[in-house]
């Protein structure tokens, strides 16, 4: 006799890696670049379908399947980084990239095994459940990679982004898997009911988020902010030759702001090849720059600490009084970019960290002065932790600031994930946000999660908004270490519940 399809399928058959890795992918092309956002709903669906009949490991793998085939799509860009500008054979590069899809996507293995261990009517919770809340481990080691959540997709339509102050980004991912979850089940005659109740569910808590989430406070008069972009590539900057045109790009592009009308100058991350602490020819120039035009700059470079090989990727602020004695001090630095792990030792890689071989983390999220009052800021990739600039808003940031180069990446789906982190970041927090960045994509984001007003990749030239500081701290600012914890807590309970559950249940 045959034996039932969900055994035959525990057992083999091509069709539950198809789907894992159609799962992945569609949701690699759900997120900015492609851009393909309606897909993500059919992530839970194919994932829970390819788990049918799995158990233990064959879970555990057909969810690692999925993971890896999403990031291998995702971070694609990582291969320009290592082949263009790390030298990298382009055989080793590629292979680099796989060996990164093969770790984050043990997140999405993790996620797959436990919802294996529940019965099958109650996945279409537990797996949305378990992808939300391994999402989170991404920020911890081995990853230390917290980029690309299921909420970056829903950036494509900032209304939907209104739960935000609320839920926080994590709960945002949890609502869109739910979602998906539930418009899958409705096809399953088996499990009809349960998705109707869950799609209801996650409805109301996505109405409900919104309702509740409190609106923009404004805290002080509006000032004009110009973010530079000038567009400069990265073999362009490392050439010396290049230093005087590079410099005097940016203080052209920083008067035709100020002439515009801006008080605020925000320039991106290593703007011009000069450190600020060793060159007192800058810092004049700098000081110079902010007085005759009664401007404030924020602006980075190299910080100096107390030992001779101790340095710092940091931000620095001057207002028309002169340069202020505080400074910003990257936290969360790029592995291979900013310092070499052990494993990057070896000589095919160093060549990756061109300014110092190795930076030092900085360990006080600060907010800096500003025209608005105090400003958080984060650097480049520091945008996707939540926790920063939660931070930085709990120590009274009124508006929030990044800088970046994203010209490491070139024109791919890189600098459109990253803008989506800075998008939600401000959604979070309810507050204004500044992104400059060297070669793009710079933008002014409002406190709802909306564009101002952009200059994509590969443009040179600024642009200008009006900002508010807002006042108050959201949910999301006040309580997000306790519900991401929350969060891993329900994942661990459906995990426990599924150990026990009983034989002939489905």
């Amino acid at each position: 006799m045959t034996r039932p399809n969900q055994d035959r399928a525990a057992t083999g058959g091509r069709k539950p890696w198809l789907l894992a890795a159609g799962a992945g992918v569609a949701m690699a092309l759900a997120l900015p670049g492609p851009g393909l956002a309606p897909l993500v709903l059919l992530v839970p669906g194919l994932l829970r379908r390819a788990l049918a009949g799995a158990r233990g490991w064959r879970a555990f793998r057909i969810g690692w399947l999925a993971g890896f085939s999403q990031w291998a799509v995702a971070v694609a860009w990582v291969f320009i980084v290592l082949h263009r500008y790390g030298h990298l054979w382009a055989a080793l590069a590629v292979l680099a990239v796989a060996l990164m899809a093969a770790i984050l996507g043990l997140t999405w293995a993790i996620a797959g095994w436990a919802a294996s261990r529940v019965p099958a009517g109650w996945r279409i919770l537990a797996l949305p459940l378990a992808l939300a809340a391994f999402e989170e481990l991404q920020r911890f080691p081995p990853w230390i990679f917290p980029w690309n959540p299921a909420a970056a997709v829903v950036t494509a339509v900032p209304a939907l982004l209104a739960p935000l102050p609320l839920t926080g980004a994590i709960g945002l991912s949890l609502l869109v898997y739910l979602v998906g979850s539930g418009l899958d089940a409705l096809l399953d005659r088996t499990v009809r009911r349960a998705g109707a109740v869950w799609l209801a569910v996650s409805a109301a808590g996505w109405a409900g988020g919104a309702l509740l989430a409190p609106s923009f406070k404004a805290d002080g008069p509006a000032v004009k902010v110009a973010a530079i972009q000038p567009d400069v590539p990265l073999e362009a900057r490392w050439n010396p030759a290049n230093e005087e045109s590079i410099e005097a790009r940016v203080w052209r592009l920083s008067r035709q702001g100020a002439e515009a009308g801006a008080r605020w100058i925000v320039w991106p991350e290593s703007a011009v090849p000069r450190v600020l602490e060793s060159d007192a020819a800058f810092r004049r120039e700098v000081e110079a720059f902010t007085r005759t035009h009664g401007v404030w700059l924020l602006f980075g470079s190299i910080g100096l600490g107390r030992a001779e090989d101790e340095y710092y990727n940091s931000v620095y602020s001057a207002s028309p009084a002169g340069l202020l004695p505080w400074r910003y001090d990257k936290i969360h630095l790029v592995p291979f970019g900013e310092y070499v792990p052990l494993v990057g030792r070896i000589a095919a890689l160093r060549a990756l960290v061109r300014e110092v071989g190795s930076f030092t983390p900085g360990t006080h999220p600060r907010p800096l002065p500003g025209p608005t009052g105090p400003v958080g800021v984060a650097v480049c990739y520091e945008v996707a932790y939540p926790s920063l600039y939660a931070a930085e808003v709990r120590r009274g940031a009124g508006v929030l600031a990044t800088i970046t180069n994203d010209g490491w990446y070139g024109d791919s789906a890189a600098p459109r994930q990253h803008l989506a982190l800075a998008m939600l970041r401000a959604g979070e927090a309810r507050r204004y946000l500044v992104r400059a960045a060297n070669t793009g994509i710079s933008a002014v984001i409002d406190p709802y999660g909306r564009e101002l007003t952009r200059l994509d990749f590969g443009r040179q030239g600024l642009i200008t908004a009006e900002v508010r500081p807002g006042a108050g701290v959201t949910p999301a600012v006040a309580y997000s270490g306790p519900i991401r914890a929350a969060v891993v807590l329900v994942a661990a309970g459906v995990m426990i519940l599924g150990a026990r559950r009983k034989p002939g249940i489905r």
